[in-house]
């Protein structure tokens, strides 16, 4: 008596289904991977050059975790002698914080076209979100700051930011930028009322700004590297030749650390000349 071929047809019917299926899930990864790609060079496009201006010298880095991530920056000047640095972290380094930065890029940079009190950038940004973005339940911190190299001052706001340094060239005598907000997104900040305040410049002294994947890194013991632990860092590079100051810093977060990076890292460092 004959066997019933029908089950071993069925049987390769499936098989070739299944590797049909493989097939095409490999080519939507590689086709997911390129706009990743795509994506990845768009948002570091966003990264400032180094600057060397005769006032001020800048350096930038981003370590990110994932091919894009919610980090965010800009350097940029409104005219000769005033120069803004800005900073933003989103929560979560996918897709959606990366589109959500680089929308933010766009509404900081019409703020700094039109020379407005970091205070203002803030409360722009508070609104803006509010008003297009109060459903994706994305938080951010910020940070907006204005160098004024003609009166050599600071201007600064921050919601929810990790404090920028400011480090006393003669004295070493270090400076916290603290944040006046909460966190943008969360709604508080209209019933506080927003805040800047000012900080005089001198000669050698040096800025630090940073998302907070720099200090939230752990060491075997699981002790966190911190804000602590982060000042003392960058004051050990305040003899350094400044091209490597940043490297540096970056380079020291990475022995401290242990096991790889959980979040995206930014730093911006400025010299005062």
């Amino acid at each position: 008596m004959e066997s019933d071929p029908r089950p071993q047809t069925l049987i390769e019917q499936l098989q070739r289904r299944c590797a049909e299926l493989e097939r095409e899930l490999e080519a939507l990864r590689e086709r997911q991977q390129q706009r990743l790609a795509v994506a990845a060079i768009v948002h570091r496009s966003l990264l400032p050059r180094p600057v060397r201006h005769e006032r001020v010298w800048i350096d930038v880095r981003y370590v990110p975790v994932e091919q894009i991530g919610g980090d965010y920056c800009q350097v940029r000047f409104s005219d000769q002698v005033t120069c803004y640095i800005t900073m933003c972290d989103v929560t979560g380094h996918d897709v959606a914080a990366a589109l959500l930065a680089t929308r933010i890029s766009s509404e900081v940079r019409y703020g700094i076209l039109y020379r407005r009190d970091p205070v203002e950038i803030v409360r722009s940004l508070e609104r803006f979100t509010g008003e297009y973005f109060s459903e994706t339940g994305l938080l951010l911190s910020f940070v907006a700051a204005r160098i004024d190299l003609e009166r050599m001052e600071l201007t600064w706001s921050g919601a929810g930011h990790p404090s920028p340094l400011l480090i006393r060239q003669k004295t070493r005598e270090v400076e916290c930028l603290k944040s006046q907000h909460g966190l943008i997104g969360m709604g508080l900040i209209e019933a506080d009322g927003f805040h800047q305040d000012t900080v005089a410049l001198r000669s050698g002294d040096r800025l630090f700004f940073l998302t907070d994947g720099v200090l939230e890194v752990f060491d075997a013991q699981q002790r966190q590297l911190g804000f602590a632990g982060f000042t003392e860092v960058a004051k050990s590079t305040m003899d350094c030749e400044f091209s490597q100051v940043a490297d540096q810093v970056l380079q020291a977060v990475r022995q401290y650390q242990y096991g790889p990076n959980t979040d995206d890292q930014t730093l911006i460092v400025a010299d005062i000349r």
